[in-house]
C-alpha cells in the first residue's frame, strides 16, 4: 500500500459513501457528481489494493475491509476536525465553548433558556448552535463537528456509536393562524383539512414519517398544496398571510400560540408522541462547554417541572414540553 498517494479527500469521500449507503446520496453530501465519488473510491480501492464495496440494486454494501477502513477514517477525520479546532479555533483564556445542533423544537425554547441560564454562570461564553434535519445533524456529531444534538429520536440506522438521553416526549401539533375558518371549532376530525394547504417536516425525516402515518392512519390523502420546511420563521410568515395548516412540534410551536400568535386546532394528535432528547457520541469525552450545557438544560428542566412556591405564583416555564405538559395533546 503506498500512503504517499492517500488524500484527505478518499477519507471524506469513503465515511460518506458508508454513511449514505447509496453513491448518488454520498455525492450529493459531498456536493460532488456521482462519477466524481466513484473515481475517488476507485482510487482509494487501488491504494488499498482490494475492493471495498459491492455494487446493489438499490445502493452499495461495503466489504469486510471497507468496514474496517471504515472506523478508522471516521476516527481519523474526528481527531484531525478537533485538532484543528483546538489549534486554531479554540477561545482564549477561561472562555467556554460548545458547538450544539438543535432541531426546531429545541431551538425554540428549551436551549434559548439554557444558554440563558448558563450566561449567568460563564461570562466567558461562546455557543454555536447548529441547524438542518435530524440525519445531517447526526451526520456532523459523529464526524466531531458539533458537541450534542437536541431533538427527537433519530431513526435506528442513524444512531450508530450515538447515545441518546430522553428528556421528555412530546406530540405533533397543527396550528393556523387566528382568525382561520377552523380556529374557533371546538372538535375537528382530520379530514376537515382536506384541501387545504400544509406546511409539514421535510420529505425522509423521521418526523415527516411521524406526520404522514397519522394522515395515513386516518384514511386521509397527502396534501395537494404541500410546502417543506424546518425554518419556524417561515413557516409562521406563510401562516400570517395564508389559510395554511402547519403540522410542527409541540416545542417548535408552543411558543406562538401562548403569546396567541397562532392557534391550536382542536385536533387529537396524542398517537404522535415522541422522545425528545440529547445524542451525543458514545466515544471520547464530553468537552467542558458541552458538559456545562448539557447541565443547564437539566436545570431548566427541573426548573419547569417543580411545583408552585408557597406563594401559589407557579415559576414561569422555560422550557418547551417539561416534564408531563409535553405529552397532552387535543
Amino acid at each position: 500500500m503506498n500512503f504517499s498517494r492517500l488524500k484527505l479527500r478518499h477519507l471524506q469521500c469513503l465515511a460518506m459513501v458508508a454513511q449514505e449507503r447509496n453513491l448518488v446520496r454520498a455525492a450529493k453530501a459531498l456536493a460532488l457528481t456521482q462519477p466524481a465519488v466513484s473515481k475517488t473510491i476507485a482510487e482509494l480501492e487501488d491504494i488499498v489494493g482490494r475492493p471495498l464495496l459491492l455494487r446493489r440494486r438499490r445502493g452499495v454494501e461495503l466489504t469486510p475491509a471497507a468496514e474496517v477502513l471504515v472506523r478508522h477514517a471516521v476516527a481519523a477525520l474526528r481527531g484531525l476536525r478537533e485538532g484543528f479546532g483546538l489549534a486554531l479555533d479554540q477561545p482564549e483564556g477561561d472562555q467556554v465553548s460548545v458547538a450544539v445542533g438543535a432541531l426546531p423544537n429545541m431551538a425554540a425554547n428549551l436551549l434559548p433558556a439554557a444558554v440563558a441560564a448558563l450566561q449567568a454562570s460563564q461570562p466567558a461564553l461562546r455557543v454555536r448552535v447548529v441547524s438542518g434535519t435530524n440525519a445531517q445533524l447526526m451526520t456532523q456529531l459523529r464526524q466531531g463537528e458539533i458537541d450534542l444534538v437536541l431533538g427527537r429520536l433519530a431513526q435506528a440506522s442513524a444512531m450508530a456509536d450515538l447515545a441518546f438521553e430522553q428528556l421528555y416526549n412530546e406530540p405533533l401539533l397543527m396550528v393556523v393562524r387566528p382568525g382561520h375558518p377552523l380556529a374557533a371549532a371546538p372538535r375537528l376530525a382530520l379530514d376537515a383539512l382536506a384541501g387545504l394547504p400544509m406546511v409539514m417536516p421535510v420529505a425522509g425525516t423521521s418526523i415527516r414519517h411521524t406526520a404522514d402515518g397519522l394522515l395515513l392512519a386516518q384514511g386521509m390523502a397527502p396534501p395537494r398544496c404541500l410546502v417543506e420546511a424546518t425554518d419556524t420563521s417561515f413557516a409562521f410568515g406563510l401562516l400570517q398571510r395564508t389559510d395554511t395548516v402547519w403540522f410542527a412540534p409541540q416545542g417548535a410551536v408552543e411558543g406562538y400560540v401562548g403569546r396567541g400568535e397562532l392557534v391550536r386546532l382542536a385536533i387529537d394528535t396524542a398517537s404522535t408522541d415522541g422522545a425528545v432528547g440529547m445524542t451525543r457520541r458514545r466515544s471520547g469525552e464530553t468537552g467542558e462547554g458541552a458538559r456545562l450545557l448539557i447541565e443547564a438544560i437539566r436545570g431548566v428542566l427541573r426548573l419547569s417541572a417543580a411545583p408552585a412556591p408557597p406563594d401559589g405564583r407557579r415559576r414561569p416555564r422555560s422550557a418547551s414540553g417539561a416534564g408531563t405538559a409535553g405529552t397532552r395533546a387535543a
